[in-house]
């Protein structure tokens, strides 16, 4: 019995026999299937054979093998991205180099960012109503059972498409008036060596960094990622992430010079901070930083305002502040649905970014004088998550207080300083007053129940214990000093001259501190203590001494002036500081000593101090006292803007003074 055929082979069997040509076909006929048919060469036309199967078959086993080789190469790309997003330092370390001396980062036509910058519109906007309106017509629609049903579904369906279309993120071209002005020339830099930045990421990944405990960045795998994409880049880089990058390396590069790392002893550390210094400062200083709302470009705004903390340019920090939070804002990063749906690596940082510029811009309100950026009625977001390691999760409690001390002092300059403030009742004054200092009686609380046992980095965690208390006390001080404020006089308290006592006392024992360590000097003092503190208590406290004739309190008063000394050369601004605290130090003495009355009627039984009414100046013999003081007389003299007693005066009347100097 001869062997059954099979389907396969009687396909292949089949597709060898040639195919009647096309003449034939369309002419109906039968066709000799010679090539030509006798058919076409009696017609003189042309005959045209049908590619037979057989013909066919060898181009789509071609296009398999395509499409084979093609899933082969996708598999291996997926197996090295995979590979160097568990070892991301040893994917650095290939042999890939820079292929440019320079990194140019520009305007680019759509660059690849870490994260979607998807444009914020709140339930006010004509979006958000659009979309609800949108909704509420489709729910009806599909309860309907009428054959219009499907063209409203239809017509929902359109309107959708038309309102998320609108709701994308913001280019370049958005933010000039002009595209030639957004295509402006890239800036080039050059970049650190490859090696180096390797070696800082490896550090950072074994051993951790001071740096990453703070408030602003805590993911290395971010850093490594942010790196990556610079270094070996496989889309156009924008200037935000170049940017962000060098602001990074800034940072940690200065901490290992700074702690004498044996990264220093392979590198020279100071060039390469300098380097970093260089190229961060060309990209913050572009207008597409400061304009265009995106995650690379509010990091490197943050990072900006840390940076120019360190340099002693407050007015700066500001700038960057308020640029970075207006990006904040746009991309709706203080709602907490925006973090319900984004699931990117960066979302922690995101939160992490806004609570920071969050801090920042409230301890400013208070200390200048100015309204916040950010509106607590706007704000829902939720705090960052504590890290579950027993090293790291201090440094989180203390972000949390941060934020919650934060509210508070912003809470202090809109209820009690600023211009509506000001104008409220006395009694409206007083409960908001005692409210907000049983607010900080409780995070008081909860500060002192932080366990730092075993909190990364002691020393310099116990360095900020000391800082806490400065920041508490000095709030609390601008706080019960409201008081005192009123067109029809006021009093200050008892307690808040000791709030001021206290909070002088924990400024030496900071000072102490930091001058005795090894890792930070008495300019990271005056920048990160001195700039974030009031310099209400030292006014408080100079009114009690010259109130009460009160040797202990003058001491102190010169104390403070001493540690002061030590920083004046810090920056202009703490020069001025210098000069202005030594010159009410030596002011309060010369009236203790001369038995002169101080400013309103001081109450001996209940230590309080009750004060006139609001006055532009100095009393006379205040300022004759001036005149007469060794040395005051020539620094009133040649600076025009030193005018101590127009401080006094407004400071008397409300207006904020920082340890920086009065605003």
């Amino acid at each position: 019995m001869p062997a059954k055929e099979s389907i396969k082979a009687r396909r292949h069997r089949l597709a060898l026999v040639p195919r009647a040509c096309e003449a034939c076909k369309i002419r109906k006929i039968r066709c000799d299937r010679s090539n030509p048919c006798s058919n076409c060469q009696a017609a003189a036309i042309a005959c045209q054979q049908v590619a037979s199967a057989s013909d066919t078959q060898p181009k789509a086993a071609d296009r398999i093998v395509r499409l084979e080789d093609q899933i082969k190469r996708l598999e291996h790309r997926l197996s090295e991205v995979e590979y160097h997003k568990t070892d991301p330092v040893i994917a650095a370390a290939s042999p890939r180099s820079v292929s440019h001396s320079t990194v140019s980062p520009g305007y680019e036509i759509r660059p690849a960012c870490l994260t979607s910058n998807d444009l914020y519109r709140g339930s006010s906007s004509f979006a958000a109503l659009s979309a609800e309106a949108s909704e509420a017509v489709q729910s009806s629609a599909l309860s309907a059972v009428s054959n219009a049903a499907q063209n409203i579904d239809e017509s929902v369906c359109e309107l959708n498409s038309l309102i998320h279309t609108g709701n994308t993120a913001s280019s370049l071209k958005d933010h000039y008036f002009s595209t030639v002005s957004a295509e402006q020339p890239t800036i080039s830099i050059k970049p650190l060596p490859v090696d180096l930045v390797i070696s800082v990421l490896r550090k950072i990944k074994a051993h951790g960094s001071i740096f990453l405990h703070g408030y602003v960045i805590s993911d290395i795998t971010l850093i490594e990622n942010i790196c990556r994409r610079v270094y070996f880049p496989t889309d156009p880089v924008p200037t935000g992430l170049v940017t962000s990058m060098y602001g990074l390396l800034y940072f940690l590069l200065r901490e290992s010079l700074m702690l004498g790392e044996r990264l220093g002893n392979e590198y020279d550390l100071k060039t390469y901070v300098a380097q970093c210094k260089h190229n961060f400062n060309i990209g913050i200083e572009t207008y597409n930083v400061l304009a265009v709302p995106s995650f690379e470009n509010i990091l490197s705004l943050t990072l900006g305002i840390i940076m120019a903390q360190n340099q002693a340019k407050p007015f700066l920090a500001c700038t960057f502040a308020s640029a970075a939070a207006s990006h904040c804002q746009v991309l709706g990063y203080h709602r907490e649905k925006l973090y319900q749906s984004d699931h990117t690596e960066v979302s922690q940082t995101k939160r992490r970014l806004f609570w920071s510029l969050y801090v920042f811009n409230k301890n400013t309100s208070l200390l200048l004088g100015r309204s916040s950026c950010f509106q607590d009625i706007e704000i829902d977001v939720r705090y960052p998550p504590l890290s579950a390691d027993k090293g790291h999760k201090p440094w989180d409690e203390w972000f949390h207080l941060a934020i919650r001390l934060a509210k508070v002092q912003g809470q202090i300059y809109d209820g009690l300083y600023s211009p509506a403030g000001l104008q409220k009742e006395v009694e409206e004054r007083r409960r908001h007053i005692e409210s907000l200092e049983m607010v900080l009686l409780h995070w008081r609380t909860d500060l002192e129940r932080i366990d730092g046992t075993y909190a990364d980095y002691p020393q310099v965690f116990s360095l900020s214990r000391v800082h806490w208390d400065i920041m508490y006390y000095s709030t609390l001080t601008c706080l019960l000093r409201a008081s005192a404020i009123s067109s029809t006089g006021g009093e200050i308290s008892s307690r808040c001259f000791e709030a001021a006592r206290l909070s002088l006392k924990s400024h030496i024992c900071s000072f102490s501190k930091y001058h005795s360590s090894d890792i930070l000097s008495d300019a990271d003092f005056a920048n990160w203590v001195l700039h974030n503190s009031s310099f209400t208590p030292f006014i408080v406290l100079f009114l009690h001494a010259i109130a009460t004739r009160s040797i202990a309190d003058l001491d102190l008063l010169d104390e403070v002036v001493q540690t002061l000394q030590s920083t004046r050369q810090a920056g202009k601004s703490f020069e001025r500081l210098y000069e202005l605290c030594a010159t009410f130090a030596r002011l309060a003495r010369h009236l203790v000593e001369a038995a002169q009355p101080c400013v309103g009627d001081y109450n001996q039984g209940t230590d309080t101090l009750h004060l006139p009414e609001a006055t532009e100046q100095m009393p006379v013999y205040w300022l004759e006292s001036l005149q007469t003081l060794e040395g005051v007389s020539d620094e009133l003299s040649h600076e025009s803007d030193f005018d101590v007693s127009a401080m006094f005066a407004d400071w008397m009347g409300g207006q904020a003074m920082s340890q920086a100097g009065p605003s």
